[in-house]
């Protein structure tokens, strides 16, 4: 459930699409089966937190926009990828609940995939754009004097249906590829007749010659799955991974020399902005490094490029939940790393909520009102029908 998220079912009922399958009768994975309790709870967990956070941080961007500088853009793009892929996750937290069975049936599967993949790629194409944006900045503003978004609005329109674009289109796969098929799984006793899941995978079966022998398409599906999801790590992880790393490495050495020239505030308000930025970037490569290396290992140990090992295979498939999990929280943790780093944010988002509350109050006080006048009005007309009698 990455990038390009495959089902996690133990390896001797059925081979996914990025985990080992040489030697699978030489190992044992009756034993190895995820928390189907603890993940779908942090999942639902994530899924409160994240919306709650990154609403409001889309709803401080919208309030404030005016007044904000043009690197806010891609933070507010950011939120709403993150936004984008929480609505699936009370649909994970169920599928993992019960035991890696899909019974949302195949667009929901398709939909919440392609989501899963688009969150990953614009999230990190917006940190990799923030971070090229602050090293042009930080270097450039030397000679040019000026910021080269601020004076161009339209060229952060651009550059944010660029980002989308693109990450829209590394997420196709997600979208073309997946399906829900029936999966037999094996009885865990003679007594034990077995049982059907339906899971929600990918299928490369379309991307392979009807031609083919049985034997030559599994070993195409395999090559396909490999190429795909180390594409997703490259793109996805890989080469943003670099270009952030040069650019921050390059502006550590401009740092002091930078920082020590111009107004006070502006200084300050570049610092707060940086440390932002550095700290989204640490977050997100921390979350999502684990499930990388796991995709990536099991990749080769699948095609023979690393030995094939029991205990490797076994460790991998036990990790691989843990570490989805990890990725997932990263489109939680964002709203609560802007609020710890960024002092402004906390004072925009208590204004924000102020005067969400104080609409709200205004709002339920306008009911209680009409609905007070309203018994009112009709204990009057009572009170008349009661004494027209009397009154004739």
């Amino acid at each position: 459930m990455s990038g390009d998220n495959y089902t996690y079912i133990k390896m001797s009922d059925f081979p996914t699409s990025s985990t080992p399958t040489p030697s699978l009768d030489h190992c044992d994975y009756d034993d190895w089966y995820p928390s189907f309790s603890i993940i779908p709870s942090v999942y639902v967990l994530a899924f409160l937190v994240g919306c709650l956070g990154n609403s409001l941080v889309l709803s401080v961007y919208l309030a404030s926009r005016q007044h904000l500088p043009s690197p806010y853009s891609l933070i507010a793009s950011l939120a709403l990828a993150d936004l984008c892929f929480l609505v699936t996750l009370p649909l994970w937290a169920t599928y993992t609940a019960m035991g890696y069975h899909w019974p949302f049936g195949q667009p929901l599967c398709q939909i919440s995939s392609f989501l899963t993949a688009l969150n990953m790629y614009a999230s990190v194409f917006s940190l990799s754009t923030l971070s090229v944006e602050r090293y042009w900045v930080l270097t450039g503003r030397r000679h040019s004097g000026h910021h080269p978004l601020t004076r161009c609005p339209s060229r952060t329109l651009w550059i944010l249906v660029a980002v989308w674009v693109v990450a829209a289109v590394l997420a196709l796969p997600g979208l073309l590829l997946r399906s829900v098929r029936e999966v037999e799984l094996d009885p865990k006793s003679e007594d034990d007749p077995g049982s059907v899941v339906l899971s929600c995978q990918m299928d490369y079966s379309m991307l392979v010659g009807a031609e083919l022998e049985e034997a030559e398409k599994d070993r195409a599906e395999v090559w396909w799955a490999a190429v795909l999801s180390l594409k997703s790590t490259l793109i996805g992880f890989l080469l943003p991974l670099v270009i952030m790393l040069v650019c921050y490495c390059s502006l550590a050495q401009l740092l002091s020399k930078h920082f020590g020239h111009g107004p006070r505030p502006d200084r300050r308000r570049q610092r707060r902005l940086l440390r932002v930025i550095v700290t989204l970037v640490t977050a997100f490569f921390l979350c999502w490094m684990p499930l990388n290396v796991n995709k990536t290992v099991s990749i080769l140990l699948e095609l023979g490029f690393v030995p094939y090992s029991c205990s490797l295979d076994q460790a991998l498939l036990a990790a691989h939940p843990y570490v989805t999990c990890l990725a997932y929280l990263n489109s939680c943790l964002n709203p609560l790393l802007y609020a710890a780093c960024d002092p402004s944010f906390r004072e925009r988002c208590r204004a924000t909520l102020l005067t969400c509350c104080g609409m709200c109050r205004r709002e339920l006080l306008l009911i209680l009102h009409s609905s007070l006048f309203m018994k009112l009005l009709h204990s009057s007309s009572v009170f008349s029908q009661r004494r027209l009698p009397d009154s004739l």
